[in-house]
């Protein structure tokens, strides 16, 4: 068995990880389950104290998506997101970030800066029917349930590109780096289809995920997007826009 390293670029290094290189992948046939909600602005501005980024307004998107077709590591995904503007520039950040797989959550912890936490997740589309269910410790964090037997109105925000705090913690206990990445897959997207409808939503929280703090909340819609997802040469990898 030959042990040699590629690149070394994460650890173990006697058996990496992380796949290397990560990118380029792509997902075919990936679901995507998004509700678009409203929060009290002071809430939002709490989480965003400490990252120089500045809310849009007061609404946020609760997601579960469906990563199971991937080629590189199969995983599912769900969280957070709040449409931000950063240094005049308009995307999103991720508040919370779950999945369900060690590789993709150090991947995009490592290398990006998504703020990935581990838990079991659950996205069944039935007819015109969704389910989405994150349990983290025992503990239901994320439930929706949609219904998209009427389509309605939806006035989904911009989600990309991604801003993420990656924070590098030093042997010392210190911060050894901070820097913000941005990373944009969206461009290499290929949407298949897209319906909405209504939703319902609830969530609870545990030590270190308070996600209760945000219910309960208006739910001004839901959709649901099917797409091939591509992370390209091109577009796949963050890049690092300042270091604080």
């Amino acid at each position: 068995m030959s042990h040699e390293i590629k690149n070394g670029n994460n650890m173990p290094v006697q058996a990496p990880l992380i796949p290397d290189p990560f990118v380029p992948y792509e997902c075919p046939d990936n679901v995507t389950l998004s509700v678009l909600c409203r929060a009290d602005p002071a809430l939002l501005q709490s989480y965003l104290a400490p990252v120089p980024y500045t809310p849009l307004d007061d609404r946020f998107v609760v997601y579960a998506s469906d990563f199971s077709n991937c080629n590189k590591c199969r995983f599912m995904d769900a969280g957070i997101i709040v449409p931000v503007e950063f240094e005049g520039r308009q995307g999103a950040t991720y508040l919370f970030e779950y999945e369900d797989n060690d590789e993709a959550i150090a991947a995009g912890r490592d290398l990006w800066g998504y703020p990935k936490k581990f838990a079991d997740i659950t996205l069944e589309t039935v007819g015109d029917k969704a389910t989405a269910r994150v349990t983290r410790k025992g503990t239901d964090i994320l439930t929706i349930h949609a219904d998209f037997t009427e389509d309605l109105p939806l006035d989904m925000p911009k989600l990309a590109p991604h801003f993420n705090m990656h924070v590098q913690p030093g042997p010392d206990g210190k911060v050894l780096s901070r820097r913000i990445i941005e990373r944009d897959t969206s461009p290499d997207f290929q949407l298949k289809s897209t319906r909405t409808g209504q939703a319902t939503v609830s969530m609870a929280s545990i030590e270190n995920d308070p996600l209760g703090e945000f219910a309960p909340i208006e739910i001004l819609g839901v959709q649901l997007i099917r797409g091939d997802f591509f992370a390209t040469e091109k577009n796949g990898w963050g890049r690092t826009i300042k270091t604080l």
